[in-house]
């Protein structure tokens, strides 16, 4: 007798949702945050929802439409609708940008991430967390792969510039992007922390990849179930649904 399409179906189901990485416990985090002098923040993600609604397929659209023009015929990457993604085929595409192709997407994409700065959506939390872990001592840093125009003008936006002693966004060379370890490394430096001293928080398996070439403690910020799966399969030991969880590890 064959299996019902329904057992099949419930099988399947519980066998992937086996694999989706649970919460950290809070006194697990508290060990992580207690032991940090200087926390990581990823971006996009964990400071905000830069690109609100559809703005990132839109951009990755005009910007894949730029690179058309000089190579109608490009092998658009595999993330069609990232523009990071864009920006890393273009750079593999024209090798040495002879013709500024790479450097016009790149001033491009940095005009578009700080328009969308302006209605970018904090991340629940987000405020709350930086706040307490300030109180606590931490140093805060921004780490990311988007602009540091477009990081700098939503902390200004919102008025917390000043919560941030150093911001470090994406190089004009695209493969020192995120997983590449150069925007880590280079705040480690800067701020005179060793690598076990950090905390980085992150949303992307670029994110925990980075971290873990670096030696820097990493959780995972995931707000749903998929997002959760991709930053376990990049090797996150630890994680977070909500940064709440992270703001009570902090205490009081």
């Amino acid at each position: 007798m064959l299996p019902s399409s329904t057992s099949t179906s419930t099988s399947t189901s519980s066998s992937i949702s086996t694999r989706i990485p649970a919460p950290t416990p809070v006194p697990g985090l508290r060990a992580l945050v207690s032991r940090a002098s200087l926390v990581l923040w990823d971006f996009d993600g964990p400071v905000c929802g830069l690109f609100a609604g559809l703005r990132a397929p839109a951009i990755a659209a005009e910007l894949r439409a730029l690179a058309a023009l000089k190579l109608p015929h490009w092998s658009e990457p595999d993330e069609p609708h990232d523009p990071l993604a864009v920006l890393r085929r273009a750079h593999d595409a024209f090798p040495g940008d002879p013709d500024g192709l790479v450097s016009v997407l790149r001033k491009r994409l940095e005009e578009l991430e700080t328009e969308a700065a302006a209605t970018a959506e904090p991340t629940p939390g987000a405020f709350d967390l930086m706040e307490r872990l300030l109180a606590a001592g931490k140093q805060l840093v921004i780490a990311t792969n988007n602009s540091e125009a477009a990081a700098r003008a939503y902390l200004e936006l919102h008025g917390i510039e000043q919560y941030f002693g150093a911001v470090v966004g994406r190089h004009d060379d695209p493969r020192l992007m995120k997983p590449h370890p150069y925007c880590l490394e280079r705040l480690l430096a800067e701020t005179g922390t060793a690598a076990a001293d950090g905390l980085m928080i992150g949303d992307s398996p670029a994110d925990a990849l980075a971290a873990a070439s670096t030696g820097v403690p990493f959780v995972g910020y995931g707000p749903g179930s998929a997002k959760l799966l991709r930053l376990g399969d990049a090797g996150a030991e630890y994680f977070v649904a909500d940064l709440a969880a992270m703001t009570e590890a902090v205490g009081e």
